[in-house]
């Protein structure tokens, strides 16, 4: 019986296009259509047959190779496999890419939590993982070379939103982690950062600060760059004035030697009560620069940071900080972009997390309300 096709592929469908390929002619095989040993018709005739196109076909012929229902024999063609040879499950292949240095670290702070939960959840389901660093701009290409059947985007930054967006708009599957961007649709997993740093702020409020700086490296991160918006918000609603000389704000973090440009800002400023980090790098900067200034954590200036790593708690004094759940984001991202190939979907939309405050030694009441210590004038 030759092969039969009820209908050719929908567009409008939310179903990817390779999936509706992969299901009629996996359906073709089960109602005996086409039997075993059977050649595949080409790949002309099918992209004729669905009304699609050669890379779609290959990819769904691809899937059935690898899930057993067809055979590829070198030079010669592609064929119906033996029933016995069909596994009963298939085995999915998801490409982690990310662009920025460290991520590649897996003993980072936050990278190697991260991938964690990817290595762990992927190992529960049975998923294989590519890993590549590379520009953003290659990440639709590699997709494509990679065979892959989805993609984790580690950590874009805010102009990759354009990239996210493309990858969409050529149906594939992602879930970017650590990110939230204004276009919620986007497959994402990050954090609530408006809460994180309210948590931060209500906490020195309630001990009495009003001059609080910040030190935020890396405006380039959508975390980072929505800690600074929350900041500059959160400060103006409760009615109290920002220093701008209590900004230190760069662009990218890579550029710079962070402990070197946090120390030479902490002595050509007046001293604010309290300094926020919005990540828990800038935090350390800002805590061994502090300490070789000779100034008191926190007799004299209390710290609160960003991620709480098992080590803020054996800083000298222990360090207060924002909790967020790491190595959740990984596994999260790797459920949702699972469970939208499992139902033949495009994953959408953003799923963000919750934060913690953990409070410990390095923040205390305000000792006085001064304007400001400038430690220019007092060295």
């Amino acid at each position: 019986m030759p092969l039969r096709i009820r209908r050719k592929v929908e567009r409008g469908s939310s179903k990817l296009i390779y999936l509706q390929v992969k299901e009629a002619l996996r359906a073709s095989i089960e109602r005996g259509e086409l039997k075993q040993g059977e050649p595949l018709p080409g790949r002309v005739k099918l992209c004729e047959m669905f009304g699609t196109n050669r890379l779609t076909v290959d990819r769904a012929i691809r899937e059935l190779v690898r899930e057993g229902w067809l055979v590829t024999v070198k030079g010669k063609g592609t064929f119906v496999s033996h029933p016995d040879s069909r596994p009963s499950a298939a085995t999915m292949t998801f490409a982690v890419v990310w662009s920025r240095r460290g991520i590649s670290e897996q003993q980072n702070i936050y990278w190697g939590p991260l991938l964690r939960g990817i290595a762990q959840t992927t190992s529960e389901l049975g998923i294989q993982l590519q890993f590549r660093e590379m520009n953003p701009a290659f990440y639709l290409d590699f997709f494509r070379e990679s065979k892959a059947d989805g993609m984790v985007v580690l950590a874009p930054t805010v102009e990759d939103e354009i990239v996210l967006s493309e990858l969409r708009k050529h149906r594939v599957p992602f879930v970017a982690t650590s990110s939230v961007y204004e276009d919620r649709s986007l497959p994402c997993v990050g954090i609530d950062n408006f809460s994180g740093v309210k948590q931060a702020l209500e906490h020195l409020w309630s001990l009495g600060h009003r001059q609080i700086a910040i030190v935020d490296l890396d405006l380039r991160q959508t975390d980072l760059l929505q800690r600074w918006d929350a900041f500059q918000k959160l400060m103006g609603e409760a009615g109290y004035k920002i220093d701008p000389r209590w900004a230190l704000l760069y662009p990218d973090r890579w550029c710079i030697d962070k402990e070197e440009i946090v120390k030479g800002w902490l002595e050509s400023i007046p001293l604010p009560t309290a300094i926020f980090g919005a990540d828990y790098e800038m935090t350390l900067a800002v805590f061994s620069s502090l300490k070789s200034l000779g100034l008191k954590i926190p007799e004299q200036i209390s710290l609160v940071g960003f991620d709480d790593p098992p080590m803020a708690a054996f800083l000298e004094p222990p360090l207060t900080t924002i909790r967020q759940p790491v190595e959740e984001i990984g596994m999260r991202a790797v459920k949702k972009l699972h469970n939208a190939l499992q139902k033949g979907v495009m994953p959408e939309g953003t799923e963000i997390l919750k934060t913690e405050l953990v409070v410990r030694s390095s923040t205390a009441p305000c000792s006085q309300n001064r304007s400001g210590v400038d430690m220019s004038r007092s060295a």
